[in-house]
Protein backbone atom coordinates (compact mmCIF):
# COMPACT_ATOMS: atom_id res chain seq x y z
CA UNK A 1 0.00 0.00 0.00
CA UNK A 2 1.55 3.24 -0.96
CA UNK A 3 0.09 6.95 -0.99
CA UNK A 4 2.07 10.14 -2.77
CA UNK A 5 1.57 13.75 -1.35
CA UNK A 6 2.62 16.52 -3.98
CA UNK A 7 3.32 20.10 -2.73
CA UNK A 8 1.65 22.33 -5.01
CA UNK A 9 1.90 26.10 -3.47
CA UNK A 10 2.35 27.51 -0.11
CA UNK A 11 0.79 24.61 2.40
CA UNK A 12 -1.03 22.97 -0.20
CA UNK A 13 -0.55 18.89 -0.79
CA UNK A 14 -2.45 16.93 -3.00
CA UNK A 15 -2.25 13.07 -1.65
CA UNK A 16 -3.11 10.54 -4.25
CA UNK A 17 -4.08 6.93 -3.68
CA UNK A 18 -4.75 4.40 -6.22
CA UNK A 19 -7.34 6.52 -8.69
CA UNK A 20 -8.07 9.37 -5.93
CA UNK A 21 -6.99 12.55 -4.69
CA UNK A 22 -7.40 14.74 -1.82
CA UNK A 23 -6.58 18.28 -1.84
CA UNK A 24 -5.12 18.72 1.88
CA UNK A 25 -4.21 22.63 3.24
CA UNK A 26 -4.00 24.16 6.61
CA UNK A 27 -6.31 26.30 8.21
CA UNK A 28 -5.84 30.27 8.07
CA UNK A 29 -4.70 30.40 11.50
CA UNK A 30 -1.76 28.18 10.56
CA UNK A 31 -0.76 30.60 7.82
CA UNK A 32 -2.81 28.37 4.51
CA UNK A 33 -5.43 29.30 2.57
CA UNK A 34 -7.99 26.36 4.10
CA UNK A 35 -8.62 24.87 0.38
CA UNK A 36 -8.48 21.36 2.50
CA UNK A 37 -8.47 19.27 5.50
CA UNK A 38 -5.77 19.69 7.20
CA UNK A 39 -3.55 16.45 7.68
CA UNK A 40 -4.59 16.39 11.54
CA UNK A 41 -7.93 15.98 10.39
CA UNK A 42 -7.10 13.32 7.42
CA UNK A 43 -5.63 11.65 10.35
CA UNK A 44 -8.64 11.82 12.66
CA UNK A 45 -10.47 10.53 9.29
CA UNK A 46 -8.25 7.63 8.90
CA UNK A 47 -8.93 6.46 12.38
CA UNK A 48 -13.06 7.64 11.95
CA UNK A 49 -13.14 5.82 8.89
CA UNK A 50 -11.33 2.81 9.58
CA UNK A 51 -12.89 2.33 12.98
CA UNK A 52 -16.81 2.34 11.15
CA UNK A 53 -15.37 -0.41 8.52
CA UNK A 54 -14.29 -2.41 11.53
CA UNK A 55 -17.67 -2.13 13.28
CA UNK A 56 -19.41 -3.29 10.16
CA UNK A 57 -17.40 -5.82 9.84
CA UNK A 58 -17.74 -7.16 12.93
CA UNK A 59 -21.16 -6.99 12.67
CA UNK A 60 -21.67 -8.83 9.85
CA UNK A 61 -19.50 -11.91 10.68
CA UNK A 62 -21.68 -11.94 13.99
CA UNK A 63 -25.24 -11.40 11.57
CA UNK A 64 -26.01 -8.49 13.43
CA UNK A 65 -28.06 -6.10 11.29
CA UNK A 66 -26.45 -2.65 11.75
CA UNK A 67 -28.95 0.25 10.28
CA UNK A 68 -26.81 2.97 11.09
CA UNK A 69 -23.49 3.69 12.83
CA UNK A 70 -21.15 6.75 12.93
CA UNK A 71 -18.01 7.32 14.31
CA UNK A 72 -16.77 10.34 15.62
CA UNK A 73 -12.72 11.02 17.12
CA UNK A 74 -12.27 13.78 18.81
CA UNK A 75 -7.89 14.84 18.96
CA UNK A 76 -6.97 17.06 21.75
CA UNK A 77 -3.79 18.67 20.47
CA UNK A 78 -0.68 18.93 22.43
CA UNK A 79 0.85 22.01 20.03
CA UNK A 80 4.20 22.25 22.42
CA UNK A 81 5.39 18.72 21.55
CA UNK A 82 3.27 18.30 18.04
CA UNK A 83 1.17 15.43 18.44
CA UNK A 84 -2.27 14.17 20.04
CA UNK A 85 -1.99 13.70 23.83
CA UNK A 86 -5.58 11.92 23.30
CA UNK A 87 -7.99 10.40 21.18
CA UNK A 88 -11.60 9.44 21.60
CA UNK A 89 -13.10 7.64 19.52
CA UNK A 90 -17.28 7.52 20.01
CA UNK A 91 -19.50 5.09 18.65
CA UNK A 92 -23.00 6.18 18.07
CA UNK A 93 -25.85 3.81 16.27
CA UNK A 94 -29.27 2.69 17.34
CA UNK A 95 -28.20 -1.39 18.24
CA UNK A 96 -28.68 -1.94 21.95
CA UNK A 97 -25.57 -0.56 23.79
CA UNK A 98 -24.79 -4.43 25.26
CA UNK A 99 -24.74 -5.23 21.43
CA UNK A 100 -22.48 -2.03 20.21
CA UNK A 101 -20.50 -2.42 23.21
CA UNK A 102 -19.58 -6.15 22.24
CA UNK A 103 -18.81 -5.22 18.37
CA UNK A 104 -16.82 -2.23 19.82
CA UNK A 105 -14.81 -4.34 21.79
CA UNK A 106 -14.81 -7.20 18.82
CA UNK A 107 -14.22 -4.33 15.78
CA UNK A 108 -10.74 -3.17 17.98
CA UNK A 109 -9.02 -5.83 16.65
CA UNK A 110 -9.38 -5.56 12.92
CA UNK A 111 -8.68 -1.59 12.95
CA UNK A 112 -5.80 -1.25 11.16
CA UNK A 113 -5.54 2.70 11.87
CA UNK A 114 -6.10 2.15 15.46
CA UNK A 115 -3.95 -0.91 16.25
CA UNK A 116 -1.06 1.10 14.49
CA UNK A 117 -1.51 4.49 16.65
CA UNK A 118 -1.94 2.56 19.83
CA UNK A 119 1.61 -0.07 19.49
CA UNK A 120 3.33 2.65 17.47
CA UNK A 121 5.20 1.62 14.70
CA UNK A 122 8.11 2.58 13.80
CA UNK A 123 8.86 4.94 10.55
CA UNK A 124 11.70 5.04 8.23
CA UNK A 125 12.63 8.26 6.35
CA UNK A 126 14.84 8.03 3.51
CA UNK A 127 15.85 10.52 0.79
CA UNK A 128 15.84 10.54 -2.71
CA UNK A 129 17.35 12.64 -5.29
CA UNK A 130 14.52 14.02 -7.62
CA UNK A 131 15.14 12.89 -11.51
CA UNK A 132 13.96 16.53 -12.43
Amino acid sequence: MEVQAVWKKSYQVEVKARQFQVPIDEAPEFHGEDTGMMPTELFLCSLASCFCLALVFVAKKKRIEVNDMCVNVKGKKDLKNFLFSSLIVEVESSLSPQTLEGVISLAKKYCFVSNTVSKSCPIEYIAVQSRS
